[in-house]
C-alpha cells in the first residue's frame, strides 16, 4: 500500500482479493465506501485514512467525542440507558471482562497493550504486570507515558502496525488488543507481529465489534458498531478465528457467552 497519500487505497484485508468487484454496502457513503469481499465476504471500508492522519486529524479522543455526540443527539434515551447499565454491570454487579481475562490467562509479566490511548487500562493491572503500550495519538501516547514509566514501563509512539515491528520477539507475556483491531488497516500484519512479540505460551486479548451480531442486523446504519472512518474492518466471529488460527496461534477462549448474538462485541483469547 502507498501510505504517501491521504488515503489508503485497499483490497480485501482477510483474502487479498481486489476491491473493484466487491459488493459496494449501503452502510458506508461515497467518502468512506464500505464494501463486502465477494471472495471471502469479508466487510470493511475501501479506503481509510493514512496512519499519519490518525496521530491527529484522526486521533481516538477526537474522533469518539465527536461520535457519542451524534449518537446523544440521535438517540438520548437508548444512549442513557446504555451508559446505566455500563455503570450498573461494572459498580453494582463488579463485572469488567477485560481485567477478569488478564487474570485468568496472564500471570504476571510484561503486558502490551495496543491502542492504550491515556493508559487508562494499564494504569489499574496489578504490580505483577509490567505495563507497555503503542499509541498512534501523540497526546494520548504523552499521557500514558507519564502512567506506566514509574513503574518500569514504556509507550512508543508510532502506529501498531510500524511499533510492533521494533519490539523484541518472544518479549511479552500477554498482549491486549480492546476495541483496536477493527482501526487497524493492516489486521492480517499486525496479528503476525503480535505471534512474534509473545512469548511461548503468551496470550493476545482481542475485543471487536461483532458485525454478525443479531444487533447490527436489526438496527442497520444505526449500529454502534459502525464508526466511518474510525472503523475500517468488520469481522465476524468466524473469520475473526481464522485470521488469529492463520497466524499459527491457539484459540484458548471463544465460547458463546464471548460471541452471543445479542451482543455488540466479542471477545476471543488466543495463545502462541
Amino acid at each position: 500500500m502507498d501510505v504517501t497519500q491521504r488515503l489508503v487505497s485497499r483490497s480485501c484485508p482477510f483474502c487479498q482479493n481486489s476491491a473493484e468487484d466487491a459488493q459496494v454496502l449501503s452502510y458506508g457513503n461515497s467518502e468512506w465506501p464500505m464494501i463486502e469481499c465477494n471472495k471471502c465476504h469479508f466487510v470493511y471500508l475501501k479506503r481509510a485514512p493514512v496512519y499519519e492522519r490518525l496521530s491527529e486529524e484522526f486521533a481516538w479522543e477526537k474522533t469518539s467525542e465527536t461520535e457519542r455526540q451524534i449518537r446523544e443527539e440521535r438517540e438520548p434515551v437508548k444512549q442513557g440507558l446504555s451508559r446505566a447499565f455500563k455503570h450498573f454491570r461494572q459498580k453494582v454487579l463488579k463485572r469488567n471482562k477485560l481485567p477478569e481475562l488478564i487474570e485468568k490467562y496472564i500471570p504476571g509479566g510484561r503486558v502490551l497493550d495496543i491502542g492504550c490511548a491515556a493508559g487508562g487500562l494499564l494504569a489499574t493491572l496489578p504490580a505483577k504486570y509490567q505495563p507497555y503500550g503503542i499509541e498512534v495519538s501523540k497526546a494520548l501516547a504523552q499521557a500514558a507515558s507519564e502512567v506506566v514509566e514509574p513503574r518500569g514501563g514504556s509507550i512508543m509512539h508510532d502506529n501498531a502496525l510500524n511499533g510492533i515491528q521494533k519490539l523484541p520477539e518472544n518479549h511479552f507475556a500477554g498482549v491486549l488488543m480492546s476495541a483496536f483491531l477493527e482501526h487497524e488497516v493492516e489486521p492480517n500484519g499486525l496479528l503476525q507481529g503480535v505471534a512474534k512479540v509473545l512469548q511461548p505460551g503468551g496470550v493476545v486479548i482481542i475485543k471487536v465489534p461483532n458485525y454478525g451480531s443479531w444487533n447490527r442486523k436489526i438496527r442497520a446504519e444505526k449500529w454502534c458498531g459502525f464508526r466511518l472512518p474510525d472503523h475500517v474492518n468488520y469481522f465476524t466471529p468466524e473469520n475473526l478465528e481464522a485470521l488469529i488460527v492463520r497466524q499459527g496461534m491457539k484459540v484458548v477462549q471463544f465460547g458463546l457467552a464471548d460471541r452471543q448474538p445479542t451482543s455488540d462485541n466479542m471477545w476471543i483469547v488466543a495463545a502462541k
